[in-house]
């Protein structure tokens, strides 16, 4: 046998062992935003239709106000909350660490004043950690960026956005979530001084970098790898702004409406789709050599905060209150399920968890032909605007009072 026989024989069993230890590692944890691949999906899972018209629950427990996800890493689940003071005109955000197996407290952290909403939709903090094997990095709803310790809570350091990039508050608050890329912590800081997006040292909060024009909005960068370049894709006004981990641009494309909230979806190999409550609704973009072309833009999507999930040539996601499949490539409207509301979903293996906005869990097949439910059944009672996380055969879901986990596979 040759050497270069030899050598070739060892990139393919080490292709098939790094393979092996993705699938056996899939849906064993939720570490961001959106999920670990932060678009909503999981994938070598199959889920299959519930043994019982009801899952079993793992536990129940009251939660206070926030619309931050659920994060499960290891025998913790991880999220933001809060409490109110004895008025109920102000309060305390937290970040709060639970046992993954009983739903109880392990500790709980400080990180800001409670943000109380003028409109009544919703108190407490809007943006979802990320997590690393040691630290949870979060971000208050007045700004606050913090590094805690996973294991007891403990502040590492913090970023104030108002006191050191002079950031402007949100009417609804700060609500960008960060993405953790090597030691970088990245997110929207919308600074004066072209700081509007910027990378922090993971280690110590140390700005790396801050580029461009951007105020403080509600959107969350995407990530993607496009003709061997990571893209991290931000949404900020009426720009898609696409950066390197060195802050870098790589390309930049105008949006034909302004203020998206839902996430940008990434399409492999190279495109982009954006969506917003508008007149347009959403529109497709190519990346070929750096640069971002339109294929297309119509108003069979229009995501509100929700965000939209790809499978198989479709996307999936709510149209404001109505539940969607739209063609990807031309952006034909396949078929409509309205009565959920202002709901949210995720892609487990080949099928949609859909959660109504009043709190029902639908499992749902993945089929561009018709809406097709395999079960459905009561999971929280009241507003649930918070997207289901998804871990080891677990469903983990919350609203504004209460949060829950159920086995479903």
């Amino acid at each position: 046998m040759s050497r270069q026989t030899s050598f070739l024989i060892l990139v393919v069993l080490f292709l098939i062992f790094q393979s092996a230890i993705a699938q056996n590692n899939a849906g064993k944890s939720w570490n961001q935003f959106r999920g670990n691949n932060r678009n909503g999906a999981v994938s070598n899972v199959e889920l299959n239709k519930w043994p019982a018209s009801v899952p079993e629950k793992v536990w129940k427990t009251s939660i206070g106000e926030s619309f931050t996800e659920l994060l499960v890493s290891g025998d913790k689940v991880l999220t933001m909350t809060s409490t109110y003071s004895a008025d109920s005109t102000s309060g305390t955000e937290y970040m709060i660490a639970f046992n993954n197996q009983t739903g109880e407290e392990i500790w709980k952290t400080k990180v800001d004043s409670l943000f109380i909403d003028v409109d009544n939709f919703g108190d407490g903090s809007r943006s979802t950690p990320a997590l690393d094997n040691e630290a949870a990095y979060c971000l208050s709803s007045f700004g606050k960026l913090h590094a805690l310790s996973i294991k007891n809570g403990n502040i590492l350091w913090t970023v104030d956005f108002i006191k050191e990039f002079g950031s402007t508050p949100p009417r609804w608050a700060f609500a960008s979530s960060p993405i953790l890329i090597n030691n970088k912590v990245i997110i929207e800081t919308g600074g004066t001084e072209n700081r509007g997006f910027s990378a922090f040292d993971k280690n110590t909060g140390k700005t790396i970098w801050s580029t461009g024009f951007a105020k403080p909005y509600y959107n969350s960068p995407a990530i993607a790898e496009i003709d061997g370049k990571t893209n991290i894709i931000f949404a900020s006004d009426s720009m898609l702004i696409s950066l390197d981990e060195n802050g870098e641009e790589i390309w930049t494309f105008r949006i034909p409406f302004r203020y998206p909230m839902a996430m940008p979806l990434f399409i492999a190999p190279n495109k982009v789709f954006i969506s917003a409550v508008s007149q347009t609704g959403c529109v497709l973009v190519e990346i070929n050599n750096n640069v971002a072309t339109e294929i297309y833009k119509n108003n069979s999507m229009k995501n509100n905060w929700s965000s939209s999930v790809y499978h198989d040539g479709y996307i999936y996601g709510f149209s404001n209150a109505t539940l969607k499949c739209v063609k990807a490539d031309d952006g034909t409207s396949k078929w409509s399920k309205r009565a959920l509301g202002k709901g949210s979903l995720i892609l487990v293996g080949d099928k949609l968890l859909v959660l109504s906005d009043k709190g029902v869990l639908k499992l749902v097949e993945t089929n561009p032909e018709a809406y097709t439910e395999l079960n459905s059944f009561q999971a929280l009672e009241g507003k649930s605007w918070t997207a289901p996380s998804y871990a080891n055969g677990r469903i983990y879901l919350r609203n504004l009072t209460e949060m829950a986990s159920y086995k479903i596979n």
